[in-house]
């Protein structure tokens, strides 16, 4: 029967991406994915399900509310939703005080550069060499990888610069002395590249699809002072590095930001579609009412979803624990780097680890593929492990324990030895 199911999916689904291993996923506990043969593994690979697969506090708030009400009228509210607004505003910076909700981070990135070109009366936007911000037209025309290949004109106005990227500085600076000079450099592309109609700058506070690139400490304050003194909207889209996935409720608090605009999602609703845009009430305040209306955002059911996910989050202390299994995965991919010639960079912060492997260290010439050999390697060991080309990335569950935590460190390096020595 997965064989049934595998092929279906190869016949209908338009965006299939078929692994090595012909894998049919049936069910979710905790920080494990069973399949349909039967065969147990962890899930180290997900960057939505923060509270677990099938938690039963998770579960049964949305039994309760899908026994209530699932459709939210756009124009009406409801008692989720209202709950939701009032606490994401108490738990975000104090000039956040006004929320909107969307079914998809991409949706919440549109309305975030409409509204600070709508509040500027400018139409450019800046984003990051590497960065992903969605799939819709204007986040693509943002994203600064090649996925935005062929698909015609795209949004005028979007200027793109170098991210800190510092293990492959594109400037060939050294941390240690450089200043930032990358900030610095904005100037630069700007005199060159804008039209003097600069409306904001958007960044990720970690790129996840760009590889779980980490910036240096300092960094995003750097930035946003940067976009402060040019009178220019700071967006910080926090769709995959929101709800504890990097030790911090939100990873803006690593570095005590404060954006104009802050764009949330996909661990916010475990599994069920709600993102949201968390907001300065000056910048609303530039569109009127029913402007910015969708037709299933804020919905009773995903508010109940994000509620509970809060709740769970909080009362389990998850968020300590990501920051604790993070440490321990850190030491331990340290090691690797100090055993493994391949190993070239070790990056990351609470449950969101990523390891580099290189052909050279002198060269840093990626090892093209090794991570994706990897993971299909490790899958029959029991480790779901997510291979990005030549980057591993480690994110899990963040209910995931410390045994299993030690059991899939242990799954890996002894795969890296096999594939090596």
């Amino acid at each position: 029967m997965p064989n049934e199911f595998w092929e279906w999916s190869k016949q209908y689904d338009a965006d299939f991406i078929p692994s090595s291993l012909p894998i049919v996923i049936e069910r979710g506990q905790g920080a494990e994915l069973i399949d349909t043969a039967g065969h147990r593994t962890l899930d180290l690979g997900d960057i939505i399900a923060n509270v677990g697969h099938c938690h039963p506090r998770h579960v049964a708030a949305l039994q309760n509310a899908a026994a209530q009400m699932i459709v939210g009228k756009g124009s009406w509210t409801n008692p989720e939703r209202a709950r939701l607004m009032k606490r994401l505003v108490e738990l975000t910076p104090a000039n956040l005080d006004k929320v909107f909700f969307a079914t998809s981070g991409s949706e919440i990135v549109e309305w975030a550069i409409r509204i600070a070109r709508r509040f500027t009366g400018k139409h450019e936007i800046l984003s990051f060499w590497g960065g992903v911000y969605g799939r819709t037209m204007g986040a693509i025309s943002m994203n600064g990888l090649q996925r935005r290949r062929k698909f015609g004109p795209l949004l005028p106005g979007a200027i793109h610069a170098p991210y800190a990227y510092c293990y492959r500085c594109p400037f060939d600076k050294k941390i240690e002395t450089c200043n930032f000079y990358c900030v610095d450099f904005l100037d630069r592309i700007l005199d060159s590249e804008s039209t003097g109609d600069l409306a904001c700058v958007i960044v990720e506070p970690y790129q996840g699809v760009g590889g779980l690139i980490f910036p240096p400490a300092g960094y995003l304050t750097r930035l946003q002072q940067w976009a402060t003194e040019r009178g220019v909207i700071f967006i910080l889209d926090e769709i995959q590095s929101s709800f504890g996935r990097t030790g911090k409720l939100f990873a803006l608090e690593w570095e005590n930001l404060t954006p104009n605009l802050l764009c949330i999602g996909k661990g916010m609703g475990n599994g069920i579609s709600i993102a949201a845009l968390v907001a300065e009430a000056r910048l609303t305040a530039s569109l009127t009412p029913g402007e910015m209306s969708g037709g299933n955002g804020g919905n009773p059911f995903a508010c109940a979803s994000a509620l509970s996910v809060l709740d769970i989050l909080q009362d389990e202390n998850l968020i300590e624990h990501a920051r604790e299994i993070g440490e321990y995965w850190l030491t331990r991919a340290h090691a690797w780097q100090t055993r493994f010639e391949i190993v070239g960079d070790v990056r990351g912060r609470g449950a969101c680890i990523a390891i580099e492997f290189v052909k050279d260290r002198a060269t840093k010439e990626p090892l093209r593929g090794f991570a994706n050999t990897l993971g299909a390697r490790c899958y029959p060991k029991g480790c779901a492990v997510h291979g990005m080309d030549h980057i591993l990335a480690l994110r899990p569950p963040l209910v995931i324990t410390r045994d299993q935590a030690a059991r899939a460190a242990d799954t890996i390096e002894a795969t890296i030895k096999e594939l090596t020595e």
